[in-house]
């Protein structure tokens, strides 16, 4: 009595799935396929009906302003052309990726659940292997899990400008697809072994997406993408369970699709809500400044110059970050330059990073200036340490004081080496504290210079 209705509603609902895919199977999927560059050119090709277009309104067209009907036409035709050329290449990759990152997933969920777990035998994306198993299925290698030869196409495109680096584009992407997608599930009942196959191609999909590019310096100039919805997506499919009729083509099944794939994305991809790529190492964009340090500059004692007849043009060039450079003034004919100029200058880390100070010599009949000598400043100091853990050696940095107490001033009188080698000579004069080895005042050297870092 218990197994009737059981038996009755099982075959019941076969019957409904096989006989409404019959009736329904005319409810084809939409297709985006016939969307090309070429009948976009095509003037002969009449406006369908559907559109709400008169040929009257078309004639207008070549009329009004050219942003009206070319919105950044150029940039999408090329992109366009970028990706048809670029898609079989990427299709493999994309795949690798796809594989790579749903396999930890599966795996992590299946082994919370002992009980499933023990239930699945496998799950294969065409030929690749979710669980790593040494498959007993002799036609694995025949399935498919592709993204065909039918590229996605950008169907138009409106670019934004901003005062950042960064580049925000407004597409409609349009995917008419050939993919194949194979997806077998091997249960074990018992001694059997059950394979459900889930065939799922055809895929039609519209989204109107908004990305926004960081642009960076170096190459790819890209660090990273930022993706989002402005709309629900439109998708369309077929899907057959056990090679049999288009569940898809059921009444209702891609409402609910839809449906479901809109509350998905509803919190993850629907703006203001967005996904973020990383191309680059935190998107191309250099780590937050660690501080700040002030220097005041205050003068340089018995400069030797190259020239024996004339005195000397100094100036001083601060270098903390790579081709970050900040200048002083140029003292005219002296040897004993007085400056006091003060700069601002940002530390991104403080243990791998340094204060570099060149004194050139200025020239205006020389294409480039003489560089009369040298200095550094160490903001840490790198010692070899037994780690507690392991019992190995391991590299520390020990910051210096004035670094570790922020806004405290540090006098400093630094010996200045020659280009070439040696020091200057030391003749000391008046200064109250010495740094960098230098014994007293050492004549040669940057005097009376003071440090303020400013840390966050």
């Amino acid at each position: 009595m218990v197994f009737g209705p059981l038996i009755g509603a099982g075959l019941g609902a076969l019957a409904g799935v096989g006989i409404g895919s019959a009736v329904f199977s005319g409810d084809r999927p939409k297709d985006f396929n016939f969307i090309t560059e070429t009948a976009d050119r095509n003037d002969n090709i009449r406006t369908p009906a559907c559109a709400n277009v008169t040929d009257e309104m078309r004639n207008m067209i070549p009329l009004t302003p050219e942003w009206t009907f070319w919105p950044d036409y150029d940039r999408w035709v090329m992109i366009n052309r970028v990706i048809r050329l670029m898609w079989p290449k990427l299709t493999s990759a994309i795949l690798l990726e796809v594989v790579k990152a749903v396999k930890p997933i599966v795996q992590q969920n299946l082994y919370a659940l002992p009980s499933v777990l023990s239930l699945i035998d496998d799950i294969t994306l065409g030929p690749y292997s979710i669980m790593d198993a040494d498959h007993l299925d002799p036609h694995i290698a025949d399935k498919y899990f592709t993204l065909g030869d039918h590229p996605i196409r950008v169907a138009g495109m409106k670019v934004y400008s901003t005062a950042e680096d960064t580049c925000i584009m407004e597409m409609p992407l349009i995917w008419g697809s050939n993919a194949v997608f194979d997806v077998q599930v091997y249960l074990r009942l018992g001694p059997a072994r059950v394979v459900v196959p889930i065939h799922l191609s055809q895929i039609q999909y519209k989204a109107l997406v908004r990305v926004v590019l960081n642009m960076v310096d170096t190459i790819p100039c890209i660090g990273g993408a930022t993706l989002s919805l402005l709309a629900p997506l439109h998708f369309d499919a077929k899907l057959r369970l056990f090679n049999g009729p288009d569940v898809m083509a059921l009444p209702g099944v891609k409402q609910a699709a839809n449906w479901a794939m809109g509350l998905v994305l509803k919190d993850v991809l629907l703006y203001p809500n967005s996904v973020s790529v990383p191309l680059m190492t935190n998107f191309g964009v250099p780590p937050e400044p660690q501080g700040m340090v002030k220097i005041t500059l205050t003068r340089i004692e018995d400069l030797k110059t190259t020239d024996l007849l004339t005195k000397g043009d100094p100036y001083v060039v601060f270098e903390i970050r790579e081709g970050r450079v900040q200048r002083s003034k140029i003292v005219k004919s002296n040897n004993n330059p007085v400056f006091n100029e003060e700069f601002f200058m940002v530390v991104d880390d403080f243990e791998q990073q340094r204060l570099s100070i060149k004194v050139y010599d200025y020239d205006r009949l020389r294409p480039t200036d003489d560089l009369l000598g040298t200095a550094e400043v160490f903001f840490s100091q790198e010692a070899i340490e037994t780690d507690p853990v392991t019992g190995g050696e391991k590299v520390v940095y020990h910051l210096a004081d004035w670094i570790r107490s922020p806004m405290q001033q540090k006098k400093l009188a630094l010996p200045l080496h020659i280009a070439g080698g040696g020091l200057l000579k030391a003749v000391g004069k008046g200064i109250t504290k010495t740094a960098m080895g230098a014994a007293g005042a050492v004549s040669g050297g940057l005097a009376g210079r003071s440090f303020n870092p400013l840390n966050h």
